[in-house]
C-alpha cells in the first residue's frame, strides 16, 4: 500500500538525529586537528602507526559526519494522491506533520566535558612543569657526572694520593715492606 509512510517518517528521524548530532560534534570536537604536528611528537614506530590508524579512523568519522548532513527529499504527496485512497493519504499526512522530535540539549554535557577537559589541560600543564624541572635536575647531573668523569681521566696518581693521606700512608708502608702483592 503507502510504503513510503515508513521511508518519510525515517527520514524526518534522519533528519532531526543529523541536527542533533551535528549541534552536539560541533560543541563538543574540535573538527580540524594538525596531524602533521602531531606526528613530529611521535618517536617511536608503533606510536606512528597508532596515529595513521587514528587519523584514518578520523577520517571516515568525518565523512560518515559529512554524509549525515545531507539530507532527503520532501515526500512528494502529489504523486501519491491518485494511487491512494484520499482519507488515507489526509491521514498520514497529518500524522507526518504532526510528528514531533524532541531535540536534545547537549549544552550539559558539554559544560561537564569543558570542566573535564580544564581539569586534565591543567593536570597535563602541572605535570609538564614538573617534567621540564626534573630535566633541569638530571641535565645538572648529567653536567656533574661529565666534569667528575673528566676530572678522574685527567687525574694523577700524586693528585689521588694527595686527596686521601691515609691511603698514601698505606702504600709507602706496604713499599717499604716489601710487600706489592695483596
Amino acid at each position: 500500500m503507502l510504503r513510503v509512510s515508513t521511508r518519510a517518517v525515517l527520514s524526518k528521524i534522519k533528519q532531526c538525529s543529523w541536527q542533533q548530532q551535528r549541534y552536539f560534534a560541533e560543541a563538543a570536537v574540535a573538527p580540524k586537528f594538525d596531524w602533521d604536528s602531531l606526528e613530529g611528537s611521535v618517536a617511536s614506530e608503533e606510536g606512528k602507526r597508532e596515529l595513521a590508524s587514528l587519523r584514518s579512523t578520523w577520517i571516515d568519522v568525518q565523512q560518515k559526519f559529512d554524509s549525515m548532513t545531507q539530507s532527503s527529499g520532501e515526500i512528494d504527496w502529489e504523486s501519491y494522491e491518485r494511487k491512494v485512497d484520499p482519507q488515507v493519504l489526509k491521514m498520514f499526512k497529518d500524522s507526518f506533520a504532526s510528528l514531533d522530535f524532541p531535540m536534545y540539549d547537549a549544552s550539559k554535557l558539554a559544560e561537564e566535558t569543558d570542566a573535564k577537559l580544564s581539569g586534565l589541560i591543567k593536570q597535563a600543564e602541572e605535570l609538564k612543569a614538573y617534567s621540564q624541572k626534573r630535566m633541569k635536575e638530571l641535565e645538572k647531573e648529567i653536567e656533574d657526572c661529565e666534569a667528575a668523569k673528566e676530572k678522574v681521566a685527567s687525574a694523577t696518581i700524586d693528585e689521588e694520593l694527595a686527596r686521601d693521606p691515609e691511603t698514601a700512608k698505606q702504600i709507602d708502608q706496604e713499599i717499604s715492606e716489601g710487600n706489592f702483592i695483596p
